[in-house]
């Protein structure tokens, strides 16, 4: 079921699935189906709960479905990470290449990870360190987060 370009959204069961940065505050998961524009999906993270994707929160132990196209259901909730740091994903913000003559990994970031990591005061490794280890929980979708979730908004994105 797609939401219609006005709808208002219950959040009554839904989930985010957030960490606490130590200078950025409370960051989120980010999807978005792009399936039905032939595009890549989209992974990200984002420090907007309005952006961010819902989940119910028995996605860790069951089979649960996306009722819209930027919820989560469990099995792309279950590989979140590493689809958001697969850097041969066409359209990921992440890219990692070795460099044989320097025998070193280097990471690239765009889009809204390297907002945030630029925010963050962290080189990208740091950064990208803290996402893979952080503690990520569930929090309830707030009423802010529900006023209103419109059908257009992945198009807004935050790219820098």
């Amino acid at each position: 079921m797609l939401l219609g370009d006005d709808e208002v959204r219950n959040s009554e069961g839904w989930f985010l699935v957030a960490a606490d940065h130590p200078e950025l505050g409370r960051l989120y998961w980010r999807y978005s189906d792009e399936s039905s524009v032939n595009a890549p999906d989209y992974y990200g993270i984002t420090d907007n709960a309005r952006l961010a994707s819902w989940v119910l929160p028995e996605w860790k132990t069951s089979d649960v479905f996306a009722e819209d196209y930027s919820d989560l259901s469990s099995s792309i909730a279950r590989y979140f990470m590493r689809e958001l740091f697969n850097s041969e994903r066409f359209g990921s913000d992440y890219l990692e290449s070795f460099d044989w003559d320097t025998e070193r990994l280097h990471i690239e970031l765009s889009g809204e990870l390297a907002v945030l990591q630029r925010r963050s005061g962290q080189c990208n490794e740091d950064f990208v360190t803290w996402v893979k280890s952080a503690t990520w929980f569930d929090t309830p979708v707030s009423a802010e987060s529900t006023i209103q979730r419109l059908k257009n908004r992945a198009t807004h994105r935050i790219f820098g």
